[in-house]
């Protein structure tokens, strides 16, 4: 298994590479890959004794010789059944889909109760892309923003499927309140690789940052009245302290664990009745 799993560690996939050989032995635990790509992350899953369930847009990708990859739609309804599995492994694909909160309400589905999902995506909250975004709305201020020409990254000439190129990159925030409203809690925050733009820009401008996160803050913490004061305070609170974490202004890629904590439904009614407070 181990010549079968030569990938190259470089990028992102070193960090999970790095994560997933901390876990303890996998055995009878079920493992959803998707997408699954070339194997990598399925390879380092099934090291670990885990049962993989490979699935992708494109399967052929698949490089791992006993591994089967098979087609599937992150956009679309899972071909799995509710509560089936115990990690998802989404790396490098909720920026490529543009209905993200199908996505995560679909790993709720299908991930048994407190059920791990380690989700990997390009940071739209660094420092060096947030002053992209301000001059010229890009990532990076050497790319120009997503057009028709690069926003399509792949199409299969036997089907409709179109895959998408980063036309649908998350902040931290936003990604933070898909999944709590999809019943997810956010266990880790993993350190992926540091910005050196971002580096020297978050020593000069950290004052900054903070300095407007707490204005910000004391100015909109008395909205939203219908709301617990508690609950509301805790909530902005957590945000400030998340604009502020080194991992959302200096790290280029998000690299989050988090935990089903709830099925859709109960999250949902929970939801509702903080709104009726």
């Amino acid at each position: 298994m181990d010549k079968k799993c030569n990938f190259p560690i470089e990028g992102i996939h070193r960090h999970v590479v790095k994560y997933i050989q901390s876990l303890p032995d996998l055995s009878g635990k079920t493992v959803l890959d998707i997408p699954c790509g070339s194997g990598k992350a399925s390879c380092e899953f099934k090291r670990k004794g885990a049962k993989v369930i490979a699935l992708d847009l494109f399967p052929e990708f698949m490089e791992v010789p006993d591994i089967e990859a098979k087609y599937a739609d992150l956009s679309e309804k899972l071909p799995i059944e509710d509560e089936s599995i115990d990690y998802i492994i989404c790396q490098e694909g909720i920026e490529h889909i543009p209905n993200q909160l199908n996505v995560l309400q679909e790993f709720n589905r299908v991930l048994k109760k407190n059920g791990i999902a380690l989700i990997t995506t390009p940071s739209n909250s660094h420092i060096r892309a947030r002053l992209s975004h301000f001059l010229f709305e890009t990532d990076f201020y050497k790319r120009m923003p997503p057009t028709e020409i690069d926003g399509i990254w792949f199409a299969n000439n036997t089907q409709d499927k179109l895959y998408f190129g980063h036309l649908f990159l998350l902040g931290v925030h936003h990604l933070q309140t898909l999944l709590t409203i999809s019943g997810f809690k956010t266990k880790q925050r993993i350190k992926t690789d540091i910005g050196s733009t971002s580096l020297i820009l978050g020593v000069m401008l950290y004052p900054i940052f903070i300095l407007f996160s707490l204005l910000t803050y004391f100015s909109y913490r008395n909205k939203n009245k219908h709301i617990d004061k508690n609950i509301r305070s805790k909530i902005l609170w957590d945000r400030v302290k998340l604009n502020l974490l080194p991992t959302t202004l200096i790290y280029k890629d998000i690299f989050w664990v988090v935990k089903k904590i709830d099925n859709l439904d109960v999250i949902i009614n929970q939801l509702k009745s903080m709104q009726r407070n």
